[in-house]
């Protein structure tokens, strides 16, 4: 245990140098061709605002073009100091004459040469983003970044799909495919602020069932959960991250339940989940004792505050329950098309699972998948503030309860097919 404990500690590290050194080169990158498309891009926030929804009515569809725009201001500023100051501070360009006050707004008066703007820094988060979205402005506008990110997540879509099929889990496709709608894959694909912890989550649950299928067949270990959360952590701006310790460690608990041993399920599961919480919260860590290194300025002090205001219960002079928090992220699930598009998949889960005759109940699984479904409730419950005012994207990790419950349903299936075989011998005695 001592050694994995070293161990973890030697990859968090690394990986904190790593991302440092990735974001320093990010920033040597030429500005010029990436102001160049930014401005290429401004057309599209000017017509679609900051919260434009797909289908009005529908928070779910909701486009954060407001943190979009702001990944663009922080991708093309182009100050005189140096990089190592640039990747700490992660600046931009604001205003202060009270009119341009969104970052649509100051990213469109910017490129469009508007005097009076003031340089700013947000140093509180690493933005990773940055590594991939700086070189990516080199040679596309935004509308093309979407097409790329939407193709990348349909892409990966389909690579799960296909796998679960291999692995002779169909009647899961349908479960899994209704998580996806509930969450709005489509809209996913068009703000990058939604698009890295969706990548994240769907490229490491590729790699788990990979390994598992693997003609050497290697299995995972709870350790591989400490780089998910390390990467969520550098690439996202605080969405819907607990969807990536979810959805890998739910199909993690599939691929033990097919190929391995589900007794000790349960405290695989756990030790998955603190690996993540390590993680995720060690690389926000080293970002603070970082920028406080190199600034001078106490960013662990900043980085504390910011988590007692998004963790409490004050939302704009109101005090806001938890319970009323879960009512505001189900609500934004509470249309008929996902309540069919769930039915229908639970429908499927039955008709193909009879099919399925290789496994009989698993207590361990089916508490895990319980657990794996509770996820999301467990963080709206540490993230009231930030999960009750952003809905509209938080919701999305309600995916994970989604496809976990109905997980849990297929074991459910397996014991009452296992209780029926049961009776029927009984009788035939």
């Amino acid at each position: 245990m001592g050694r994995e404990i070293k161990k973890a500690l030697l990859i968090l590290i690394g990986g904190g140098g790593m991302g440092f050194v990735l974001l320093f080169l990010a920033y040597l990158l030429p500005t010029d061709p990436i102001i160049k498309n930014a401005r290429a891009s401004v057309d599209i926030f000017k017509l679609e605002g900051a919260y434009a929804q797909n289908i009005h009515g529908y928070p779910s569809t909701t486009l954060d073009n407001y943190t979009d725009a702001w990944m663009m201001q922080n991708a093309l500023y182009d100050g005189e100091e140096s990089a190592l100051q640039k990747c700490m501070n992660v600046y931009s360009y604001n205003y202060v004459d009270g009119e341009k006050t969104g970052p649509c707004e100051r990213l469109t008066a910017y490129l469009e040469g508007k005097a009076g703007f003031v340089r700013t820094s947000y140093a509180r988060y690493w933005h990773g983003y940055l590594i991939i979205l700086k070189p990516l402005l080199l040679f596309f506008d935004y509308g093309d970044i979407r097409g790329i990110l939407k193709f990348t997540g349909l892409a990966l879509l389909l690579s799960v799909c296909i796998l679960l099929e291999k692995m002779g889990k169909t009647q899961i496709v349908p479960a899994f495919a209704a998580a996806m709608a509930c969450m709005e894959f489509y809209t996913v694909g068009m703000s990058m602020q939604y698009t890295w912890v969706f990548i994240i989550g769907l490229g490491f649950s590729i790699l788990i069932l990979k390994r598992y299928q693997a003609p050497e067949r290697k299995p995972v270990t709870p350790l591989l959960f400490l780089p998910i959360g390390m990467a969520t952590s550098y690439f996202d701006f605080l969405t819907y991250p607990v969807f990536t310790l979810g959805l890998p460690l739910l199909f993690f608990t599939v691929c033990m339940r097919e190929y391995g041993s589900s007794i000790s399920l349960p405290m695989v599961a756990l030790k998955s989940a603190v690996y993540w919480a390590f993680g995720y919260g060690g690389m926000w860590l080293q970002k603070w004792l970082l920028c406080t290194a190199c600034t001078g300025e106490n960013l662990i002090a900043d980085g504390v505050e910011s988590i007692m205001i998004r963790s409490g219960h004050r939302v704009m002079g109101e005090q806001i329950g938890y319970w009323q928090n879960v009512y505001k992220n189900l609500m934004v699930l509470a249309k008929y098309p996902y309540v069919l598009v769930c039915l229908a998949a639970v429908i499927l889960l039955f008709i193909l699972g009879k099919k399925e005759n290789r496994a009989g109940f698993s207590p361990n699984a089916f508490l895990v998948y319980l657990c794996i479904a509770a996820l999301p409730l467990c963080w709206y419950a540490v993230s009231i503030n930030h999960s009750y005012i952003h809905s509209f994207m938080t919701y999305k990790s309600l995916s994970i309860t989604v496809l976990a419950v109905m997980c849990a349903a297929d074991e459910g299936r397996k014991l009452a097919g296992a209780k029926k075989a049961k009776r029927a011998g009984e009788q035939s005695k």
